[in-house]
């Protein structure tokens, strides 16, 4: 399928539309996918991101609130609404920081672990699923140069 079909005309020597029109559109495909296959975990993409969040960059100490907002830039009403219902399910608990009870620390509950460790399986399947058009070494040059892409953004 070409970028027309999606109404992108593809012109000569406009590169930079492809690369971000595509990406674009690889992304809105691998987000309808995933967020699909979480759908019968009652877990929406932002729900199983805070998850894998607490679960593996607070460990056993957890993370602040905040942080977790940081990371996934998510304005922080939303970020307390999708926190008071991964609370509400019991995935997640939340405990304000002993000295300064304006900061809220997140922790995974154990069936949170628990339920992380049920989707991961099939959410890695479907990761692998969706990039499946490119060999192995295509995939490394893709990563590598998304990575790179990312890395200038950042500097920029």
């Amino acid at each position: 399928m070409t970028l027309k079909a999606f109404g992108v005309e593809e012109e000569k020597g406009k590169h930079y539309e492809e690369a971000i029109y595509s990406l674009v559109l690889i992304y809105n495909v691998m987000t309808d996918q995933i967020t699909s296959y979480l759908e019968q975990f009652d877990l929406t993409p932002g729900k199983f991101n805070i998850l894998m969040i607490i679960k593996h960059q607070g460990q056993s100490d957890g993370i602040p609130q905040v942080e977790i907002s940081k990371r996934l830039i998510v304005t922080p009403s939303n970020m307390t609404k999708l926190i008071d219902k991964l609370e509400k399910d019991g995935l997640v608990v939340r405990a304000a920081l002993e000295g300064d009870r304006r900061v809220n620390i997140m922790k995974i509950t154990p069936k949170g672990s628990r339920l992380l460790d049920q989707v991961w399986p099939g959410y890695d399947r479907k990761l692998k699923m969706l990039i499946s058009g490119l060999n192995p070494q295509q995939q490394k040059q893709a990563a590598d140069l998304l990575k790179l892409w990312l890395a200038d953004l950042q500097e920029g």
